[in-house]
């Protein structure tokens, strides 16, 4: 079968290798949509822990083609798609059931092989059923589940005005999430003026840049936001985020900053307005609730992806990501291109 191997950072090549046999607890995965995520990027410029060589992808759907003796929950032709967490299931957070902070944790695409190729041996654990979704849409659950992790380990109260940092893919996720739960309002900050724009489609009721939000956000929220989300992953971004939080607000850390990043931030007012700050790292159990999401339309991705092409397309969509000039991207590994 044909793959995108990261040999090396910033070294990669479409190549030729073995098709997956499954194991008796396993599917085999015919991978009809991959969708690329900012940690792929990271992997690519050596920037996160991963196990190189690699074939990545971590977004992805597709159809079982084959299936291991043992499997009973799915069977060939079902179109189904993927959690990519493997938990070792024996470490102390995973029997408390914290399998995401897993000591021992691989994921397809991360560390075991994943979804930019045209086929995938997958544990029948780590698929869900997602039959009424194109490929393009199921291959959102995964991101779309990592939202749903951050934002049900904070919530969101009727009526709350929330304040969305970062107008990416994520951050696009958050702005309809937040207002599907019943955020009254939802305010979005982004350099790009194009972004802003498909947040505006969104939901946004409100959507600025950051010089303008600087300048405003008191004639917008006098008292702050009862929810902020940092999505961008700037420190710059998260200090503005946290200056902006009103007394008894929360604060999501869902952006990825670099390693090495701090930050700066007054712990008095931590203190005294009783911010609650919370990070939100990977998915958990929330892969059904982000397909039916999905399924009812409430969610709607179809206008986030940008670009779709075939597996020569990994170098082109890395420079997109890169320059900020696709929103999704997707790989499509058997479209013949």
């Amino acid at each position: 079968m044909r793959a995108v191997v990261i040999e090396r950072p910033h070294q990669w090549q479409v190549t030729d290798v073995p098709d997956p046999t499954p194991q008796d607890d396993e599917v085999i995965v015919s991978v009809s949509a991959c969708g690329v995520c900012g940690t792929d990027l990271h992997i690519f410029e050596g920037d996160f822990p991963s196990n190189l060589p690699l074939i990545p992808g971590h977004e992805f759907a597709g159809e079982v083609v084959e299936v291991g003796r043992k499997v009973r929950s799915v069977k060939v032709g079902d179109f189904v798609a993927v959690h990519p967490n493997k938990p070792c299931l024996l470490c102390d957070f995973c029997r408390e059931g914290s399998e995401h902070l897993c000591e021992n944790l691989q994921a397809y695409g991360v560390h075991i092989p994943g979804g930019f190729a045209q086929f995938v041996a997958v544990k029948e654990t780590n698929v869900y059923k997602a039959e009424g979704l194109t490929p393009l849409q199921a291959a959102w659950a995964e991101p779309l589940s990592c939202c749903l992790h951050g934002l049900n380990k904070v919530g969101v109260k009727s009526g709350e005005k929330a304040l969305v940092i970062g107008c990416g893919p994520i951050g696009l996720l958050f702005v309809q999430l937040l207002l599907v739960h019943g955020a009254s309002e939802v305010v979005a900050v982004d350099l790009s003026k194009e972004r802003l724009s498909v947040a505006k489609q969104m939901g946004a009721s409100v959507t600025l840049q950051p010089d303008e939000f600087a300048s405003s956000h008191k004639d917008i929220a006098p008292n702050g936001f009862a929810f902020v989300v940092e999505a961008s992953g700037n420190p710059k971004a998260v200090e503005l985020g946290l200056k902006v939080v009103r007394a008894g607000g929360r604060f999501l850390q869902f952006g990825v900053c670099p390693t090495e990043a701090t930050v700066n931030f007054s712990p008095f007012a931590i203190y005294r307005k009783e911010i609650t700050i919370v990070g939100s790292f990977s998915l958990g159990k929330e892969m059904p609730q982000a397909l039916n999401l999905l399924m009812s339309g409430r969610v709607k991705v179809d206008v986030l992806t940008t670009h779709q092409m075939g597996l020569d397309g990994f170098g082109e969509a890395v420079k997109l990501m890169r320059e900020a000039k696709s929103l999704k991207v997707q790989l499509l590994p058997n479209s013949g291109s």
